[in-house]
């Protein structure tokens, strides 16, 4: 099991890539460029460790069925939550 921590943003960006976003959506949606999207999910594949973006996009459908610390899965507001990531 990895245990790793999240920033809001980064939570944000999960949850809108678990619904399927597009990364012009996410881009729309949070504001930045193409490129600053690009990286930052670049950075959550690093982060992850995990090598791909179906990958990424797999994690995060599994992280958004995760309840954080409080009950409220991804809750809005909240300083960095280490979530866990079970490998398979």
């Amino acid at each position: 099991m990895t245990e790793f921590p999240l920033s809001p943003r980064e939570k944000a960006m999960l949850r809108r890539l678990a619904k399927g976003w597009t990364t012009a959506e996410i881009r729309a949606s949070m504001g930045g460029t193409l490129n600053q999207v690009q990286e930052q999910q670049s950075r959550l594949l690093r982060k992850l460790k995990i090598n791909s973006q179906k990958e990424l996009i797999d994690a995060a459908t599994r992280l958004a069925r995760h309840r954080s610390e409080k009950g409220a899965p991804f809750k809005k507001g909240r300083k960095k939550v280490a979530f866990r990531l079970a490998r398979q």
